[in-house]
């Protein structure tokens, strides 16, 4: 035995009356709804509700998806980048065998050390920089050649033969130079 209770609401209803048509005259009307009429209305609100929120939820859906891509392209583009400073030492580390190899070629056309080639950092090098440092090298190289002959003319010439003077008894520090010694000074004794 279930009650059915009513709810009565209260709609104002405007008509206009055609004579005169400024005038207007509100007019109250009383609907009376039943209790399944209410839960239906409410269902169906409840229902738009939820209707709401899924579209709300699809669009933070949406939205997330987006920001997860974002971050799809932003790794991508990190790692184009990365694969890009790679190609770039890559290239960098190549140029540089072939600077060092031109170099090397100069350097022994001209005389120059190669160890002295040796101390170039040949990545951070531009080819008239090394061609200019090869010409310091040839220059230092030639200077110290020019120097070790003048000191070696300089030299007095080697003695040969019997020539040379004796080594006195308090300049000998071995057997053998006393030895020596006593052999050769054997007459005064």
């Amino acid at each position: 035995m279930e009650k059915k209770q009513e709810v009565t609401t209260t709609e104002t209803v405007e008509q206009k009356n055609e004579s005169q048509p400024e005038t207007h005259e509100e007019v109250k009307k009383e609907k009376t709804y039943t209790r399944e009429e209410v839960e239906r209305i409410k269902a169906h609100e409840r229902e738009l509700i939820r209707q709401e929120i899924q579209k709300e939820a699809e669009a933070k859906k949406q939205e997330a998806e987006r920001l997860a891509k974002m971050d799809e392209d932003q790794k991508k583009s990190y790692e184009i980048e990365q694969a890009n400073k790679r190609a770039l030492t890559a290239e960098s580390e190549l140029n540089a065998y072939k600077l060092k190899d031109e170099a090397i070629k100069q350097a022994s056309e001209k005389g120059v050390d190669l160890d002295l080639m040796q101390t170039l950092d040949y990545t951070k090098e531009t080819a008239e920089s090394i061609k200019s440092k090869i010409e310091i090298f040839e220059r230092t190289s030639k200077k110290i050649h020019e120097k070790a002959i003048s000191d070696y003319s300089k030299e007095p010439a080697p003695q040969t033969g019997d020539s040379f003077s004796e080594k006195t008894i308090s300049e000998c520090k071995s057997y053998e130079d006393f030895d020596n010694y006593y052999k050769k000074h054997q007459k005064g004794n």
